[in-house]
């Protein structure tokens, strides 16, 4: 014991242990002021979210007036707060996604589904990252925006309208947005057929396909091209949609 007593004691530490200054490499990991928050970190960098650019509902100019809901023949009085949660318990027919700015979404429609004389509502979109103080668990901080179609008629020809409907911020606050609609088939050589990209159609306005139409707020498919675009009907509609 005293012989190995001895060794231990005559072991010389690695001079690291000495060595008050911080390695170049320990600097750079561990690098911190003196409140404790890291400078810069190494060798990658952590984004922070800063929920102060995401502004709050009081900061913005959206309405908070009731609505009906656009959904077919519901028309119940929403308010902002509890639109997403109405579509998820009250039209468990109409699919809801999460999604991000500029992230695509897509949805399968049957264009030639009996249309009564009301819109219908094919999928809500959750816009996270938009506005803070909207809405509470799941739905919390997402502005919820309706793909919507319809038809109408003119010159006797019949027209598929499609179009976005959601709080509105009004002026250049506007949500934008992307739609694209096209033949669901893998061997397509082009993506998408048709195209639109505009704003919103605020969910105080009147629902209506025709008003949407003269507006310029939506895609217009007459029913020709939607021939086409469904393989003489043997096809489902592609519609994806992305937001800025």
């Amino acid at each position: 014991m005293d012989a190995d007593g001895d060794k231990i004691e005559s072991t010389e530490p690695p001079t690291e242990l000495f060595d008050c200054t911080k390695s170049l490499m320990r600097d750079n990991l561990y690098k911190i002021n003196h409140q404790g928050k890291r400078l810069r970190p190494f060798p990658f960098e952590v984004l922070e979210e800063s929920i102060t650019d995401i502004p709050h509902l009081e900061e913005t100019t959206i309405s908070r007036q009731p609505f009906p809901c656009p959904v077919g023949h519901c028309r119940q009085p929403c308010c902002l707060f509890m639109f997403a949660t109405h579509i998820t318990f009250d039209h468990k027919d109409v699919l809801v996604d999460t999604i991000w700015p500029s992230e695509p979404t897509t949805v399968l429609i049957d264009p030639y589904t009996a249309y009564v004389d009301q819109p219908r509502c094919h999928k809500l979109h959750l816009l996270s990252g938009k506005i803070r103080g909207l809405g509470d668990g799941k739905h919390r901080d997402k502005l919820p925006f309706a793909l919507m179609s319809s038809k109408f008629t003119l010159q006797g020809s019949m027209r598929l309208v499609l179009w976005i409907t959601g709080p509105d911020a009004g002026g250049s606050l506007r949500q934008h947005y992307t739609m694209e609609a096209g033949r669901n088939d893998p061997n397509r050589l082009l993506p998408y057929a048709v195209a639109f990209s505009g704003e919103i159609v605020p969910v105080h306005s009147p629902q209506d396909a025709a008003v949407v139409h003269q507006s310029g707020v939506g895609l217009v498919i007459p029913e020709q091209q939607l021939d086409y675009l469904t393989d003489s009907r043997t096809k489902l509609l592609e519609v994806c949609v992305h937001f800025y």
